[in-house]
């Protein structure tokens, strides 16, 4: 039987080591450069039928600023805001579209996970996104 610490031991993974997940990956790739954000989709609250603001992106506010939280799964919107709806959108579409005042924060509801991205970072990529969504080999 041989063991090391990428695969674990002929009899499976290892104890300690989970398999990457979807999300784990999506939010590597979001991580890694701003190419690898735009170029991602996450699940997006939208506000409920029946609201004045019906169809809208949801946000929250934190410490007085506006953000939209976005999700890596459908598993994790629903656990950070049950009931609501959410859809998948592409974040080259979300951070074009979105006001200058916005930020995003990235799977919300676990803090060892989340990632912020402020306004003034949006403004950031809106710029670089003048010539089309950059790609990792600009």
């Amino acid at each position: 039987m041989s063991t090391n610490e990428q695969h674990g031991s002929a009899f499976g993974r290892g104890v300690d080591r989970t398999p990457p997940s979807a999300a784990a990956e999506l939010r590597r790739r979001m991580a890694a450069s701003p190419a690898g954000f735009l170029s991602s989709a996450a699940w997006v609250p939208w506000k409920p039928e029946g609201t004045p603001e019906a169809g809208s992106v949801a946000h929250v506010m934190i410490r007085d600023k506006p953000f939209v939280p976005v999700f890596t799964d459908p598993a994790e919107l629903a656990a950070g805001l049950p009931g609501a709806e959410g859809r998948p959108v592409p974040m080259s579409e979300l951070v074009s579209a979105l006001p200058e005042e916005f930020g995003i924060v990235v799977d919300p509801t676990s803090a060892a996970e989340a990632n912020f991205l402020h306004a003034d970072v949006l403004a950031q990529m809106r710029a670089q996104m003048q010539g089309g969504v950059p790609t990792d080999d600009d």
